[in-house]
């Protein structure tokens, strides 16, 4: 594979990922003169309605991202316009609550009265645009007094509720460079998942699957969490489960690709084993709880799919921690990718509870996410690069080791000959003889070393053909290999220094244990263990 085109795509997408941030950090600056008096007043836990109004208590308006919250807020507005027409947008950096209602004080009827007209509530909130952040326009005339009241519930999910007063350009500016900012975004994932299918089209691993599903839930998690599925027709509950379905899928992909990637299951199967039996067992016993209490377990999902996500980095370093010993490269590089997304999600949840940073969390999320797919897309191809060229070392090794077998074989033929046909064997003959059959595959040391070397070279042979066929003896799997490997009848009984006649009834015997018909070959057989 030409390292240099990997290296240039990955650089086509790393320029991405710069205007990526760009545009992230462009996007994040919303503050302005707006040139006219308003005030901000909120309240924590209502219990009463927009009728009961009156009997709220405003306090000056207090923070109200409140991370994992169940219970009503209110916030008022009061506002006074400058002497022109103006067009304004409250807006908070909520993602995932949909429960918001937008009142304007009639102060003629003095009660609260809907700026919008919302026939169905189950399916669509107060908001002015359909824009995953809530949003709420105001159009005021020149010099008018108005109040206005947001109220919105939360069920236990994360509430980032507090609110910003903007002018509609600005907003429309902000839209347009998140739009363009998301575009980039899944494009830059639409480039990766692309190379990476054209780097699976040459090299044929199977590792690809696993990331090919890794980088296609990453954007279903996306595109469900961040509200994109809104306004489509769905109501708020379907999309809620539609959300955490694509959650699980993604934690799912996490581990299974994790996995593939540190070879868990050749070096430590146990573990491998247990962390399956972890997947099922949590992720499918949370998916049949949901659907079982369909109407009534959104609200407990929302903590336990956060709590998931922190299982999902316990189990992740858990893994790499057991791979070091016997997979260091990947293990490093592994460590590499995935600390950028971790530092970036870290950097996403302090900014979700404390809004210390600019932007929302998921923001951090996306470059995170790009940063660790740019990484990983180029660990992959190294790593397949370099066992790519270990294998041949080792095949060219192997191929030599077969030309030294049959030279030594040819030899001790030769010697047998030559002292069968004397009248008297001489000790030099037997010496010849017997440092012959030393180099051959005699001994217990030789045969361990040559089949270390036979495991490295096509190490799924013997695992596959030892869960088939657990019933074969050393010395059958010994002349297994062999044949494996492409020794003819002959050369084998030299190497095993037996009689040919005793290898043909060896293979008879093996062919009885493996349950061949006549019309298989072992060759054809064994080819088929790769």
């Amino acid at each position: 594979m030409n390292n240099n085109l990997t290296i240039s795509k990955l650089l086509i997408v790393s320029r991405a990922v710069s205007l990526f941030c760009i545009l992230f950090l462009s996007s994040c600056t919303t503050e302005q003169n707006l040139e006219l008096k308003y005030s901000f007043e909120s309240a924590i836990n209502v219990t009463q309605n927009s009728t009961e109004f009156e009997k709220i208590k405003f306090q000056p308006l207090e923070n109200l991202d409140l991370g994992f919250h169940k219970g009503n807020i209110w916030i008022k507005l009061d506002i006074t316009n400058r002497d022109r027409y103006g067009s304004y947008v409250v807006m908070t950096n909520d993602l995932i609550n949909r429960n918001y209602r937008f009142y304007k004080l009639d102060t003629l009827s003095h009660s609260l009265k809907p700026v919008s007209d919302i026939k169905d509530v189950s399916m669509h909130d107060h908001r002015t645009l359909n824009y995953p952040k809530p949003n709420f326009e105001i159009s005021l005339a020149p010099n008018e007094n108005a109040s206005y009241f947001i109220s919105t519930t939360s069920d236990g999910r994360i509430l980032q509720g507090t609110p910003q007063l903007i002018k509609m350009e600005a907003y429309r500016t902000v839209m347009s460079r998140t739009t363009l900012f998301n575009i980039i975004f899944f494009a830059a994932i639409g480039m990766l998942f692309l190379i990476n299918v054209f780097h699976w089209s040459i090299l044929k691993n199977k590792i690809y699957y696993f990331y090919g599903l890794y980088i296609l839930s990453s954007c279903l998690f996306y595109l469900n969490v961040e509200g994109y599925l809104y306004g489509l027709g769905f109501t708020h509950q379907t999309i809620d489960h539609f959300m955490f379905v694509s959650i699980r899928i993604w934690i799912l992909s996490a581990i299974l690709f994790t996995a593939k990637f540190l070879d868990l299951n050749e070096t430590n199967p146990k573990f491998y084993r247990l962390i399956k039996w972890l997947l099922i067992s949590i992720l499918g016993g949370t998916t049949l709880y949901q659907f079982t209490f369909y109407t009534t377990s959104i609200a407990n999902l929302h903590l336990l799919e956060n709590l998931f996500g922190f299982v999902w980095v316990v189990v992740a370093i858990s893994m790499i921690s057991y791979s070091v010993k016997q997979r260091k490269l990947q293990a490093k590089y592994y460590l590499i990718a995935f600390s950028f997304l971790l530092s970036f999600i870290l950097l996403g949840l302090i900014d979700s509870h404390t809004t210390l940073l600019p932007g929302d969390p998921f923001s951090y999320f996306k470059i995170g996410t790009i940063i660790e797919f740019c990484g990983f897309t180029y660990f992959i191809a190294l790593i397949i690069k370099r066992n790519i060229n270990k294998t041949q070392v080792l095949e060219n090794e192997l191929i030599q080791n077969k030309q030294e077998l049959l030279d030594i074989s040819k030899q001790l033929e030769t010697s047998l000959d030559t002292a069968a046909s004397k009248t008297t064997i001489e000790k030099t003959d037997l010496l010849s003889i017997f440092k012959l059959l030393e180099s051959t595959l005699s001994k217990e040391e030789d045969w361990h070393e040559f089949k270390s070397k036979f495991k490295e070279l096509s190490p799924n042979f013997l695992i596959n053909l030892n869960q088939t066929h657990s019933n074969l003896s050393k010395s059958e799997i010994r002349l297994l290999i062999l044949i494996r490997i492409g020794f003819t009848q002959k050369e084998i009984a030299n190497i095993l220094n037996i009689v040919p006649d005793s290898v043909k009834k060896a293979k008879h015997r093996v062919r009885k244990k493996l349950n061949l018909s006549k019309s298989i070959t072992l060759t054809d057989y064994l080819a088929s263990y790769n």
